[in-house]
């Protein structure tokens, strides 16, 4: 029987690999799920859901009850277990804000790394999806402690053909991404006022939903002032690249940068930030500096209404190890 524990798991590109991963373990495992209480409500074929309550004294009393039922289990929110278990342990590690230090990080940033580090003897192995990733996290996990890397991510149904493409995508920009405040909304909202000012109207395309309530007041402003932009809330990404034809994507931290990898897959061409994890996924088709209205506005203006070629991502899907681990293959042999 095998666990994936994602306690802290809640939202993001974190329930969306997870969703990815309980998809693809589907049926013919004995799977359970040990699920944060702010994911919604969940019904998979195959999967026990269990719901034990929330924080780390919760998660203490479920393994210490039922931890030895499992042969392998995968934390799946950056965190070890609060103890050994007889079952082999892997860590999947996607939060890069943990791994920022006191300075960039904050103080609680900084005391769940601790805890994370503290921990770690708990594991047999982490996973990561980037080296960039897995150079930060090995520099600040005891010295031994195993990172591999072993990105995944959903596919998308295969793009149409060209014939079948609405040309008005290419004054489409799409920027799938909650609001987070690494995900910088307020310079590319910044950059979308600079576009109008110059009488460039392309739309953007937003999802954001949940509690940023700063970053919808200033939606509201832009869209106030005629700026073409439209939020959609939680949606469909897949079908939402489809009508674009660019992603932009001007976030400053990512430890993969799913929405890169998502969008290319669909046909977008991407707009993005000039950061080492962009280029560690993606061949983007022009960069810029996030940190600059201005550098957006222009990224932008240069292709509006013009088309562009797919991007193409670099890194590979590598969540058959994963599955072939939960199957009983030894982590030597698979990562």
């Amino acid at each position: 029987m095998v666990l994936v524990d994602a306690m802290y798991v809640n939202k993001g590109g974190g329930r969306s690999l997870l969703m990815e991963l309980l998809r693809r373990l589907g049926t013919g495992r004995s799977v359970t799920l040990l699920k944060d209480p702010r994911l919604p409500a969940l019904a998979l074929p195959g999967v026990e859901v269990v719901e034990a309550g929330s924080g780390e004294t919760a998660r203490r009393r479920f393994y210490r009850s039922q931890g030895d039922r499992f042969t392998r289990v995968l934390c799946f929110g950056n965190v070890p277990p609060p103890r050994r278990l007889r079952a082999e342990v892997g860590v999947y590690f996607h939060n890069m804000t943990l791994l920022r230090g006191l300075r960039d990080g904050g103080l609680l940033s900084a005391v769940k790394m601790a805890y994370v580090s503290w921990r770690s003897p708990h594991a047999d192995f982490f996973l990561v999806q980037s080296p960039s990733v897995r150079r930060a996290l090995e520099a600040r996990l005891p010295r031994g402690v195993r990172v591999h890397e072993a990105p995944f991510y959903a596919h998308p149904a295969p793009i149409p053909g060209p014939d079948r493409l609405d040309e008005g995508r290419w004054s489409r920009f799409a920027y799938v991404s909650d609001a987070y405040p690494h995900k910088n909304h307020a310079a590319l909202l910044g950059a979308w006022k600079i576009l109008a000012d110059r009488g460039l109207r392309p739309e953007l395309h937003l999802t954001v939903y949940g509690p940023y309530p700063a970053t919808l007041r200033l939606i509201d402003a832009a869209r106030s002032q005629g700026v073409r932009v439209f939020n959609h809330g939680f949606v469909d990404a897949s079908e939402l690249y489809r009508r674009c034809g660019y992603q932009v994507y001007p976030s400053r931290l990512e430890s993969f940068g799913l929405g890169l990898v998502e969008a290319a897959e669909s046909g977008c061409a991407l707009l993005a930030s000039e950061l080492p994890f962009v280029h560690e996924v993606v061949e983007p088709l022009a960069t810029f500096d996030p940190l600059s209205p201005a550098s957006i506005a222009d990224a932008v203006a240069a292709v509006a209404g013009r088309p562009a070629p797919a991007s193409r991502v670099k890194v590979a899907d590598r969540g058959a190890r994963i599955l072939d681990w939960f199957g009983g293959a030894d982590s030597g042999d698979c990562f």
